[in-house]
């Protein structure tokens, strides 16, 4: 080695790799899942720039004050209470590459310590892809970001979110549809259909349908012998398709398998209420790693932070289930 040639030492090589491998590290959190790809595919990520909490007002209930009068008979001016305020906590989310001195010993040499870097990269970025996707079809809360098992429940009668009481708060609620085994190839399309109408309302409407295997097998099964639009139709379409994901078009609805998504579920989404919200300047973001006195290592970490917020809920989303 030439005199004067500094050695960076091994967690600056190691913040470095993850700053550099920072873009596909929040694709492996796009292609986490199918929900993730669509809201990315479709513009329906907010970057939030700071804040304890992410709040909307809800509408909870109508102004009285509209009516018809004559002449000089009072108009009402009743005291109004329309709104009820929509609160949602942050989830922060780490992922540590570590590598030990001793790592570092047994692998001295031209190169040997990168390859090894390399694989902890590699290592890190499919967990990263594998942990989102276990978050989107749990119960989340807590220190877990929400999953749609609380955003879209089973039981949409009981529970509170976002601070709210979906008990007491009707328009809270969202929609289930549970056929406990009632659903096959024969009368899927129409099923499909009943919810659908019953979550149109005006102009709004679901765009997206998450299915699990199961329930994707009966529908293929039903449309084997029709035309169907493929998945590439349309912009949105397009994309998912780049990004690996696949599907059909059902009344203009796309429908977008994930393999983890539970096999007899599908889920009826209005993307423009439910949204992925992240704080811009902590998306996946490197940070030096201090290990404790007693810890023979050095590393570094990468940070996300931000939460799967609903902000419509009463005909606007729903769950089936078979």
């Amino acid at each position: 080695m030439p005199n004067g040639t500094i050695t960076p030492s091994v967690s600056t090589v190691t913040h470095s790799m993850l700053l550099r491998s920072r873009k596909k590290l929040i694709m492996a959190s796009i292609m986490s899942n199918a929900f993730q790809a669509w809201v990315f595919a479709t513009d329906r990520v907010e970057f939030e720039s700071g804040g304890y909490q992410i709040s909307n007002p809800l509408v909870v209930g109508n102004n009285p004050n509209v009516g018809t009068y004559k002449y000089y008979s009072p108009v009402p001016v009743g005291q109004t209470d329309e709104f009820a305020t929509v609160e949602y906590g942050w989830s922060r989310f780490a992922g540590t590459v570590i590598i030990s001195d001793q790592e570092q010993d047994e692998n001295q040499g031209d190169g040997k310590i990168f390859d090894i870097l390399k694989g902890k990269m590699k290592v890190l970025e499919r967990s990263i892809k594998e942990k989102f996707s276990e978050y989107l079809y749990a119960a989340g809360g807590g220190d877990d970001p929400l999953g749609l098992a609380s955003l879209i429940p089973t039981n949409p009668n009981t529970g509170t979110l976002g601070g709210i009481n979906r008990a007491t708060q009707a328009q809270w609620r969202t929609s289930a549809y549970i056929y406990a085994g009632a659903i096959d190839s024969t009368n899927i399309e129409e099923a499909f259909d009943d919810v659908l109408l019953d979550l149109t309302v005006g102009t709004d409407k679901p765009s997206l349908i998450l299915i699990g295997r199961d329930l994707l097998r009966s529908y293929r099964q039903a449309v084997r012998d029709k035309i169907t639009i493929p998945l590439t139709a349309g912009k949105a379409g397009q994309r998912m398709f780049d990004l690996g994901f696949t599907g059909v078009m059902h009344n203009n609805t796309t429908i977008l398998y994930d393999e983890r998504c539970p096999v007899n579920y599908a889920y009826f989404i209005n993307d423009e209420f439910l949204r992925l919200h992240v704080l811009k300047h902590v998306n996946m973001v490197p940070k030096k790693l201090v290990a404790p006195w007693d810890t023979d290592a050095e590393g570094s970490r990468i940070v996300w932070q931000g939460q799967y917020c609903l902000w419509k809920a009463f005909r606007t989303h729903a769950v089936m289930t078979n």
